[in-house]
């Protein structure tokens, strides 16, 4: 991408001039109210948790894939509808325009689809040292917590079909508007390097574990960067779907019963029979390895070069590091935090509103 620095150069859009007192107030009331957008997330989710633990007599009584797209359309509502919808109406975001800009047609798109595999192998290193690191806290479980897609498990065709669509249809199309549309154009007047790493920060702590936070912060800062270099999020939807097919698309494969009987029959060191579908699993693997190898080597080359591609500064007059601390410094921002912490390990607060309940139910 030669010409990316020219591009975001032409896509950077500052506040109407204004006085830098006017301006500074104006950022502290975006941090605060991004603070309560993210508290309003993990609330929205705690009452999620609850309710889908309090059904769940109920949904036991289901088959798997009616009880896998009950859990669905509990996560369309309270993880995705009620928090966008909070966001839109905090942030007051897509201004008149902002809708038609953001999603126009991308300028170098086919480089940055070029870039997906070091993305991708980035992502996937950032996750394998995670998953390394969280060993370490095994014992303190930190890898619990309710996920945005179910905890990533799918029993049958059915329910692997429903994440599926979750993965490559619903999630792109509703985290880009929300995190590249919503939050980061909130944050572009005040420096698009900040509102880069701000907004992926927060997806990040949406998916409100442990093991997905770092990567999907990574994947983030990524997708922030391609959207404002292609000047749309077009470009950042579709490598989203194209990252979440590949899980997606081992997800689907390994509800194959002949798949999962191999898996099983592999890891006590026993032969299973290699069908139609076990096949096409190992090949489809092999291929996300050799993307995942080529993706590793690629981001190395593209981390040695990371200053060619630095994203301009908006706002020059306040330094980065200040910005950081006045936006860690809000008080809902705070509470955030103190709400992730606890969502993130032992989910005190969600746990200790389902046994209220649940005590004077009984």
């Amino acid at each position: 991408m030669a010409e990316e620095n020219e591009a975001v150069t032409d896509m950077t859009e500052v506040a109407q001039a204004a006085p830098d007192g006017g301006r500074m107030r104006s950022f502290k009331s975006v941090c605060v109210r991004l603070g309560l957008m993210m508290i309003v997330i993990f609330v929205s989710r705690g009452v999620s948790s609850v309710l889908l633990s309090l059904l769940t007599p109920t949904l036991s009584g289901l088959g798997s894939a009616e009880a896998y797209a009950v859990q669905s359309a509990f996560s369309l509502v309270f993880l995705y509808l009620i928090p966008m919808t909070a966001a839109v109406l905090l942030l007051k975001e897509p201004k008149k325009g902002t809708c038609p800009r953001i999603y126009s047609k991308p300028k170098y798109f086919g480089r940055a689809l070029g870039m997906f595999p070091a993305f991708y192998g980035l992502a996937i290193t950032t996750n394998l040292l995670t998953m390394l690191i969280g060993m370490l806290f095994s014992k303190i479980d930190l890898n619990k917590s309710f996920n945005t897609v179910n905890e990533l498990r799918a029993d049958d065709m059915t329910s692997a079909l429903i994440l599926l669509f979750q993965l490559v249809v619903i999630a792109p199309l509703f985290e880009e508007f929300w995190f590249r549309g919503v939050v980061m154009e909130s944050l572009r007047p005040y420096g698009n390097g900040f509102a880069i790493f701000v907004s992926a920060l927060l997806f990040g702590l949406t998916h409100a574990n442990f093991q997905q936070f770092f990567y999907a912060t990574v994947i983030g800062i990524c997708l922030g960067y391609i959207a404002i270099s292609t000047q749309s999020i077009i470009t950042t939807t579709v490598m989203h779907a194209m990252f979440n097919s590949i899980s997606g698309i081992l997800l689907l494969l390994m509800a194959v019963p002949s798949v999962g009987d191999f898996l099983i029959a592999s890891q006590r060191g026993m032969t299973a029979e290699k069908t139609p579908a076990v096949i096409v699993y190992l090949v489809f693997l092999f291929f996300v390895i050799l993307l995942m190898t080529v993706g590793i080597i690629m981001a190395v080359f593209k981390l040695r070069k990371i200053k060619k591609y630095r994203v301009p500064e908006v706002w020059e007059e306040v330094p980065a590091r200040r910005r950081w601390r006045i936006f860690f410094s809000r008080a809902s921002v705070i509470v955030m935090l103190l709400l992730a912490a606890d969502t993130f390990t032992f989910r005190f607060i969600t746990n200790s509103v389902y046994n209220l309940i649940k005590n004077l139910i009984n």
